[in-house]
């Protein structure tokens, strides 16, 4: 178990504005991961990997909508 805990990165999940849900839903491999929103969690590397990897697309998002109000 102490190697399980050992391969484990610490991520920040940060809070949102408004009315969204206070935890963040993360499946990766059949297996599900509830992280609270404004604190820091110890997850596997894939689960570190899908969380910023789907921070990345929300970033590229904003940044398309931004591009298009802008014309």
């Amino acid at each position: 178990m102490a190697k399980a805990k050992a391969s484990r990165v610490e991520i920040f999940v940060p809070r949102t504005s408004g009315n969204k849900e206070a935890d963040l839903f993360i499946g990766v491999n059949g297996v599900n991961y509830l992280l609270p929103r404004g604190k820091k969690s110890m997850v596997p590397p894939e689960v570190a990997e899908e969380f910023y990897r789907s921070q990345e697309a929300q970033e590229k998002m904003f940044e398309e909508q931004e591009a298009l109000r802008a014309k």
